[in-house]
């Protein structure tokens, strides 16, 4: 079965669209809509009026992208837990309606969603900061953030558990015998990767580690590869890199771009640095060499974010919840255990 996703790219339209469209929702043109119901057709996407269970309700889920360097430059990582939602959605025969916004038209999209709620909303935080936090709040219908820890916040969210996820990767390096781990860390102001942050840090603490090396790269493949590069030009580099033996990287994007500056730089990965990400992107099997990683389950946040959305709706009186995912260790080969020059 194709997704909304796949409808999208095939008529060369965005998600959004398709979504109106096959949801029967105004804001469309008559040619639009005709073209995008024969490529669903065409591709035996299940269209509403041909669903064999009546609906129960339609859920809105919202795409607020500040930068983008996370939600769209991140190999599909938040496309495969929208997938997920998608088909969660469908299995318990509610409507998803997609909508997406930025920081210029967020203030409108909240207002717009506020005035005439879903039975529900899943709303991705990844790249959400106070000001769109706040913003949320003028929603009343039933919600749920997704990928954002929304700390101190009175609102559902499910989460990656990010501090464990880095400290249990730092430990993995202690446990292979690295004593000077350093932290590739994302120069952008993220909820999840300022959560890793302090889990790296708990982890030197608890592991009676000095601190170490830590560089400050854009977290995107292009963006880490020059940052890395730029850094690795300058003239106390390479006694920096060399006071470390392993490094632990905010996510697997930033990983493999800092990697092959490193590379290019006569570096030997893992001979002379052993590396781990987070996140299990598609590209971490594939590079050279392969990125050992932290998975986190892409599906079990789509699962766990429909599933307590449907609980609120049903229950609007009980306490927030917020779930954190852990992560499970994918061992590849930009990583070994450690041996003394």
């Amino acid at each position: 079965m194709v997704t909304i996703k796949e409808i999208a790219a095939i008529a060369g339209v965005s998600p959004a669209t398709v979504s109106l469209v096959l949801n029967n929702k105004e804001g469309v043109s008559e040619e639009t809509r005709k073209h995008i119901r024969k490529v669903a057709e065409e591709n035996n996407y299940s269209l509403p009026q041909t669903r064999k269970k009546p609906l129960r309700g339609s859920i809105q889920f919202v795409k607020y992208s500040a930068h983008g360097m996370v939600v769209e430059e991140n190999q599909g990582f938040i496309a495969s837990i929208i997938d997920q939602i998608e088909a969660e959605c469908r299995r318990c025969s509610y409507d998803l309606i997609m909508t997406g916004c930025n920081r210029e038209t967020a203030a409108e999209t909240f207002r717009m969603v506020a005035a005439k709620p879903s039975d529900g909303i899943i709303l991705l935080g990844s790249e959400m900061s106070d000001e769109q936090i706040r913003m949320m709040y003028q929603i009343q219908a039933p919600m749920i953030v997704i990928d954002n820890p929304m700390s101190y916040e009175h609102v559902d969210s499910v989460v990656m558990a990010n501090e464990y996820i880095a400290y249990d990767a730092v430990n993995y390096l202690y446990q292979l015998g690295h004593r000077n781990i350093g932290y590739f860390h994302s120069s952008v102001d993220v909820a999840n990767f300022g959560k890793r942050h302090v889990g790296y840090q708990t982890a030197l603490e608890k592991l009676n580690l000095k601190s170490a090396l830590i560089v400050s790269l854009t977290p995107t493949l292009q963006g880490a590869y020059a940052d890395m590069k730029m850094f690795l030009q300058q003239e106390h580099s390479q006694t920096a890199i060399k006071s470390i033996s392993a490094v632990f990287a905010d996510n697997d994007t930033v990983a493999i771009g800092a990697m092959k500056a490193l590379q290019e730089f006569g570096y030997r990965i893992p001979d002379d640095l052993s590396i781990i990400g987070v996140d299990d992107i598609p590209f971490s099997a594939i590079s050279t060499p392969s990125l050992t990683t932290m998975r986190i389950s892409r599906s079990c946040i789509g699962k766990m974010a429909v599933d307590m959305l449907l609980k609120r709706i049903t229950h609007p009186d009980n306490p927030n919840v917020h779930i954190q995912i852990s992560g499970q260790l994918v061992e590849r080969h930009s990583t070994r255990t450690y041996q003394a020059d």
